[in-house]
């Protein structure tokens, strides 16, 4: 049988910035924080801390998940760009 997948979802899209952690149903890490600005700078280094605690990587993820509103553009932008980018390595 295999394993549950690791899903790695965030959201950006309103003055927040925010991640959560699963394996399957488990809930591994979540983490929040409220911002009207700096969610850009702010989500990566939050997204590694969270693996790390996790005692986790970025290769260790089955999958990426991202908020897509509904928000402002540039805060789903921001999320949906750093997704892709994972995704792509």
């Amino acid at each position: 049988m295999a394993s549950d997948p690791t899903i790695l979802a965030f959201d950006t899209s309103a003055a927040h910035c925010a991640a959560a952690l699963l394996s399957g149903d488990r809930l591994l890490a979540s983490h929040a924080e409220a911002m009207s600005r700096g969610q850009a700078e702010r989500l990566l280094p939050l997204l590694e801390d969270m693996l790390d605690r996790a005692g986790l990587g970025w290769r260790d993820l089955d999958a990426i998940g991202v908020g897509t509103g509904p928000g402002n553009f540039t805060g789903i932008r921001i999320a949906v760009s750093a997704a892709r980018g994972l995704a792509l390595g």
